[in-house]
């Protein structure tokens, strides 16, 4: 089908067309940060910076596959209504926990 379009498979695309909007990495990430309680639709939308439907696709095909390997959301303390302050809550990095290359 893809040849009917008039071009070939492109890397990192769902189905070889179109390009994720968010990469597998960052849908198993919502997923987490969604079963965890920390935030809504809305908020992991602008966190991510794509659409509800977006998020909503990415818990609907990442949650099984979690629910397989037996992982159990801890539930956050906090539920935060904004990225902004979803971004603020999370702990800065120190020098020492930053991997630096060796020659």
């Amino acid at each position: 089908r893809h040849r009917l379009r008039g071009g070939e498979r492109l890397p990192g695309a769902r189905g070889g067309v179109f390009m994720q909007k968010i990469t597998d990495a960052e849908r198993v990430l919502a997923t987490v940060l969604h079963r965890r309680g920390l935030g809504t639709h809305d908020t992991l939308a602008e966190l991510f910076e794509v659409s509800r439907r977006t998020i909503g696709g990415a818990l609907r095909e990442v949650g099984p596959l979690l629910d397989q390997t037996g992982y159990a959301a801890t539930p956050a303390a906090t539920r935060f209504t904004t990225a902004a302050e979803l971004l603020a809550s999370l702990p800065t990095p120190s020098a020492d926990d930053i991997d630096t290359p060796t020659s």
